[in-house]
């Protein structure tokens, strides 16, 4: 009886945990440091996808191929972001499975090498750059460790 009670507790307090990661990868300010990683590849595919609202395109980083979302096609419009096929880039974002099992790349930074042009997707908070919304406290995610301070 105490060990099931113990798993219920577990699972209850885990729940809240669980539904705001899977909210990293949709259009609201989630966004997971613990998942984050800099990639360097080329771009496949330069638009034409869509996650969530969100417009991504495909790239490919030591033969493996990620799908990096960006932001919002008003947004990208007026930081004139323009991919090619080919282009080299440098990306900064927290990686996730979508439901279609693809390895995708919530980005939080873009460079372009060749130019050296810097395109921040989200804040040192983690926010989008682009949101409206009043959010006084950070979005980012983080796991709590001893001696590890926010």
């Amino acid at each position: 009886m105490i060990k099931k009670t113990v798993t219920v507790l577990g699972l209850l307090m885990a729940l809240p945990c669980l539904v705001h990661t899977s909210l990293a990868g949709t259009n609201c300010t989630g966004y997971d440091e613990n998942t984050e990683i800099i990639i360097s590849g080329s771009v496949l595919k330069p638009g034409g996808c869509e996650f969530r609202g969100l417009k991504c395109f495909t790239m490919e980083s030591r033969s493996r191929v990620i799908h990096v979302v960006t932001a919002p096609s008003w947004f990208l419009d007026r930081v004139h972001f323009n991919l090619h096929s080919g282009s080299i880039v440098r990306v900064v974002g927290s990686k996730f499975y979508g439901s279609d099992g693809s390895l995708y790349l919530m980005a939080k930074s873009l460079k372009h090498i060749p130019t050296g042009r810097n395109i921040q997707f989200r804040d040192s908070g983690c926010k989008p750059v682009w949101s409206r919304q009043t959010i006084k406290r950070s979005s980012c995610m983080k796991i709590f460790f001893p001696g590890r301070s926010l």
